[in-house]
């Protein structure tokens, strides 16, 4: 394994246990215990941590790491602007995508399907997904929406998790079969009935989400003195 894997590996699974609250927003996140249980050095621990304080789960304070309070306001207004990016970048899409991109959008899908029979591969079936949206916006041929989208989408990774990690196996079928929909839609040209897709797609991502978030503000209320340091098993 890489260090990038191993990175990559750490950081999913600490953001997995915090969207799971299995750590509690508060909660101190001690390097040298989190790395002992990973069986790992305290670099790559300390590197994940650095990064889910980028994406904004993590707070660095003068005494070390913490598990940061939800703001279920942030979310929505992130998901408001990823409506925005993406409905025009579908409209676009349907007018300029060519052959080759259907074809790679396709290819994703079948690797989606094969992945979704085996929960422990879950972080690839996300980053998949959103493989799907990023080749969606490359296809609009608009070089600023696409990085636009990509920055954002970045930035948005925990609470795509969030959603995934929390949406029912009727939900995960149903946004696969959205994820057909807009591509067929893009491949026939039909920009409005694809942007309608894509905008119930995202809407109904946005408040699963919500609904996780402000659990998760409920949890912040308790006073953060109370809570143990965090141990990962």
């Amino acid at each position: 394994m890489t260090e990038c894997q191993l990175g990559d590996l750490i950081l999913d699974r600490l953001r997995t246990k915090i969207i799971s609250n299995e750590l509690r927003p508060g909660m101190k996140l001690v390097d040298r215990a989190l790395a002992r249980d990973l069986g790992v050095s305290r670099t790559p621990v300390r590197e994940a941590l650095g990064r889910l304080v980028e994406i904004g789960i993590v707070d660095s304070r003068v005494r070390g790491f913490y598990v940061a309070g939800a703001d279920s306001t942030r979310v929505a207004d992130l998901y408001h602007l990823r409506e925005i990016l993406e409905v025009g970048s579908i409209q676009l899409a349907a007018a300029n995508a060519q052959p080759i991109d259907i074809q790679e959008l396709r290819s994703i899908l079948m690797q989606i399907e094969k992945l979704q029979a085996d929960p422990a591969r879950k972080g690839e079936e996300v980053r998949l997904g959103l493989t799907v949206h990023q080749v969606l916006a490359r296809s609009s041929g608009n070089g600023a929406i696409q990085q636009a989208l990509y920055r954002l989408l970045d930035q948005m990774l925990t609470f795509i998790w969030m959603e995934v990690l929390n949406e029912s196996d009727e939900t995960s079928a149903t946004s696969h079969r959205e994820h057909k929909l807009i591509i067929d839609l893009v491949e026939a040209g039909r920009g409005e009935d694809a942007a309608e897709v894509i905008r119930s797609h995202l809407r109904s991502a946005r408040e699963r989400v919500i609904s996780v978030m402000r659990a998760r503000e409920a949890l912040s209320a308790p006073a953060r003195a109370s809570i143990p340091s965090a141990i990962v098993h």
